[in-house]
């Protein structure tokens, strides 16, 4: 999710300011390379705890911002935060800090920290309130977190909402098939609401010609997860399971889908502060018809002429609103063009557009845009971005710079 966002940051950003993005350093990839008109700069991690590998990253985040100026730094959670909180007085630079997923909340669910201590979970949210007192702005991507975070005492800094951007709608053509498809977007984060989907679609009659699609990212460390889950399944054929090399191919997926799921659990992250809702982006272009897991988060964007909801973790009720979606045209026709008249607010360039509205303030020329910044783009991750290598290219300095800092979630651990 995050990934897409810092794509389309730095195409929105690149005519205006030269961006170094500095992330961890895997295997696959040169120390520095550039990115469209970015930087990125590579951190080569030892072995060693997470806490260890934090402070390291700290460390090489303090060195970069010692070793070059910056007007802003744009950073998305409490690794790279506190550093940057507390250098920000010292070294003069404007700070914004990203809340549309917080490590918090989200790293227990994670596959690979799925043993944090409940001291190491404090430590988290003192750091992320820390850095988001210190900043000069706060980006969510729902009225729900704004809301969320003004809730929090002390915090009068400008709070934007900037929604998730949708992938650019290409010309996929749909392949034939016998089978109403359904698709679920997830994750290795997200395990538990893929049990309730399973769930559900196994109590579905195999009579119905029902096929089930799992996109997003899967790690390597949920592949015996997803085994197990395959074994409990009679109907295998009828399940589309997603790759663990590689992320998923979501414009394929989409194209082929006949309606969309939308399945959250009834957890805190959830009730609370929300979600950037990065599905609902995709499924609202691609023009589905969803079927929503009840929660506050959810109904911001959905309403019940928009979306068949059921109650979360409630399976038995999901299959039912999936037999009653597939085997009615006429609802599905209704519940495509809900999210047909929603997709302009989820665009790459109404996205562009919010994040040069939050970067106004140190802009010192006209601001532009032009038809190629809707151009797709791959994702940025730190072992997935396709990009032609230039180790060690020269990079010419401008008057205005800023520094992107990716979560350290997705930064995988070395091999």
């Amino acid at each position: 999710m995050l990934s897409r966002r810092i794509t389309y940051y730095i195409k929105a950003l690149c005519e205006n300011f030269d961006i170094s993005l500095l992330c961890i350093k895997d295997a696959e990839h040169p120390h520095i390379e550039h990115y469209e008109k970015a930087r990125i700069l590579r951190v080569p991690l030892k072995q060693g705890s997470l806490v260890q590998r934090a402070e390291q990253f700290e460390r090489a985040v303090r060195r970069q911002l010692e070793s070059e100026d910056y007007l802003v730094a744009h950073c998305f959670d409490f690794v790279s935060g506190r550093i940057l909180a507390d250098l920000k007085k010292q070294l003069g630079y404007h700070l914004v800090f990203e809340a549309t997923t917080l490590s918090s909340l989200e790293w227990p669910h994670s596959q690979l920290e799925c043993a944090l201590s409940v001291e190491f979970l404090e430590t988290m949210k003192s750091v992320e309130t820390h850095a988001a007192l210190r900043s000069n702005a706060l980006i969510v991507a729902s009225q729900q977190q704004k809301n969320c975070l003004h809730s929090k005492a002390g915090l009068q800094l400008p709070i934007h909402v900037v929604p998730h951007p949708a992938l650019p709608r290409k010309g996929i053509p749909r392949q034939p098939t016998s089978y109403f498809q359904f698709l679920h977007l997830g994750g290795s984060s997200q395990l538990a609401s893929l049990q309730t989907t399973l769930n559900a679609f196994k109590a579905l009659p195999q009579e119905l010609k029902i096929q089930l699609a799992l996109g997003g990212h899967y790690d390597a460390k949920s592949k015996t997860h997803l085994a197990a889950l395959k074994e409990s399944l009679d109907a295998k054929e009828n399940v589309v399971w997603p790759s663990l090399k590689h992320e998923t191919e979501t414009r394929a997926l989409c194209a082929q889908a006949n309606a969309a799921l939308l399945v959250l659990e009834h957890e805190p992250r959830n009730l609370n502060f929300g979600g950037a809702m990065p599905e609902l982006a995709d499924f609202f272009t691609w023009e589905l018809p969803i079927i929503a897991s009840d929660l506050p988060c959810v109904r911001e964007f959905l309403s019940e002429e928009e979306a068949l909801f059921f109650a979360p973790g409630d399976d038995a009720m999901l299959a039912e609103r999936m037999k009653e979606l597939a085997a009615s045209p006429q609802l599905q026709t209704r519940l495509g063009l809900a999210s047909a008249q929603k997709a302009d607010a989820f665009s790459p360039s109404k996205f562009m557009q919010e994040t040069l509205r939050v970067y106004q303030p140190w802009l010192d020329r006209q601001m532009h845009t032009s038809e190629q910044l809707l151009e797709p783009l791959p994702d940025i991750t730190p072992s997935r971005a396709k990009t032609t290598s230039h180790p060690f290219a020269s990079f010419p300095s401008r008057e205005q710079d800023t520094i992107i800092v990716p979560p350290a979630s997705l930064c995988p651990s070395p091999e």
